[in-house]
């Protein structure tokens, strides 16, 4: 049986590379993923069912449109590829050579694998729109956030380390804090940092994509820059601006060091809220109550820990340090995977950054480069090997102190 689903996922993760390739055209132009349908991007021809089979249609047609022989680029049929790699392997990794303890049997673990696998394949998605083109498609990675939290409260997985009750609190308090944030930023209350930043036009890479000058969306016949990083000479103070940031995070914060305290100075709150949470005594709602709070949980540590980054490196440069997409990136994969991978992740992605460095060092190509593809490549390291990783010797006494706070 193991065999008939390995072939099924393939094929699947086939499927799915086929439509990534359609997010990763469309979305950084801002065009529905919906409408039109397929169609050739040089004829404006539509795609007829039979030239849109994932890999097989690519080879048989050489690479070229039916109606205009024009080529087509070889990057869908790699995507399509690598998605089908990504999903039949993880099902390898996590069920067939049992190299994640915890797994359990597909059969009840699938809402799980699904979140991860999606996670991966958004995690290429983008990758790939980042190193074309210099953004992030948030869309992608929202909804790999929704899938998380959704797969959590459906069925919650050892995969996903347990908050204790308190914990839940503040967790879903920051949630409402986020959401008064955002309130507060649609109204006018708080201004969003950087959106005074003046377009100026900056030295260009030899890439043959283009975005526009806005570094938000491409733009065709320009080529990407060679920095996208904002500094006083695009007329604002990035130490200023990236304070705007800090005030957007404080009603986070607020609500959810607000409910520590309320948990604790009254008494009777707290014990209510223990009780609801006692998995003795609501063995049906509680474990999804503790998933769902754990998903929320991860998103913000994952997300804090490159929002500190950008912060505190704009405060110490003076020019705007990580990007904001970057931020979303770590969140979802908190929201996936839990806190502890994108805490890891986190000082394992500057080494494969500094490794491509040299690269362009030695080669005298002097090249900003997007940093999403190496948070995306360490989270992947660290979800196959997080056995391994989390058995190390030296990060032991900081899983232990983790684990005694979490479970506070």
């Amino acid at each position: 049986m193991e065999w008939v689903w390995l072939i099924f996922l393939l094929l699947l993760g086939a499927c799915v590379g086929s439509f990534m390739n359609v997010l990763i055209h469309r979305l950084p132009r801002g065009e529905s993923i919906v409408f039109p349908p397929s169609h050739c991007p040089a004829c404006g021809r539509g795609i007829k069912w039979y030239d849109n089979i994932p890999v097989l249609s690519w080879l048989l047609l050489g690479g070229r449109c039916r109606f205009c022989r024009e080529p087509i680029s070889c990057r869908y049929l790699l995507v399509e590829l690598a998605a089908a790699v990504l999903v039949g392997g993880l099902y390898v990794w996590y069920f067939m050579l049992d190299l994640r303890q915890g797994a359990g049997e597909f059969a009840e673990a699938w809402p799980m694998f699904t979140a991860h696998a999606a996670l991966l394949c958004g995690l290429l998605v983008c990758s790939i729109v980042d190193i074309r083109q210099w953004i992030i498609p948030l869309e992608v990675m929202w909804f790999c956030s929704l899938l998380g939290l959704a797969a959590a409260a459906y069925q919650p997985h050892a995969f996903l380390p347990a908050v204790s009750p308190n914990l839940a609190a503040m967790s879903f308090a920051a949630a409402a804090g986020l959401a008064v944030a955002n309130l507060m930023m649609r109204r006018g209350l708080i201004q969003p940092s950087f959106i005074d930043a003046s377009d100026r036009s900056m030295p260009q890479a030899g890439d043959p994509e283009s975005i526009s000058p806005d570094k938000k969306t491409p733009g065709r016949g320009q080529k990407p820059p060679v920095s996208v990083a904002i500094t006083k000479a695009h007329g604002v103070n990035p130490r200023k601006e990236v304070l705007r940031e800090c005030l957007f995070l404080a009603p986070v914060v607020v609500l959810a060091v607000g409910a520590a305290v309320l948990l604790v100075a009254v008494p009777a709150v707290g014990r209510v809220w223990r009780d609801w949470l006692d998995v003795k005594l609501h063995p049906i709602l509680a474990p999804r109550v503790l998933g769902a709070a754990t998903v929320v949980f991860g998103y913000f540590i994952g997300g804090l820990w490159i929002w500190a980054a950008r912060i505190f490196g704009t405060l110490a440069f003076g020019k705007e340090a990580m990007g904001l997409g970057d931020v979303h990136i770590f969140a979802a994969v908190g929201a996936v995977t839990g806190a502890a991978v994108p805490s890891v992740a986190f000082f394992m992605a500057p080494f494969f950054a500094l490794s491509w460095a040299m690269v362009f060092w030695l080669s005298r190509r002097q090249r900003e480069l997007p940093y999403g593809p190496w948070l995306a490549a360490a989270t992947l390291v660290v979800m196959l090997f997080y056995d391994s990783i989390m058995n190390m010797s030296l990060l032991r006494p900081y899983i232990e102190a983790a684990g005694l706070i979490f479970n506070r």
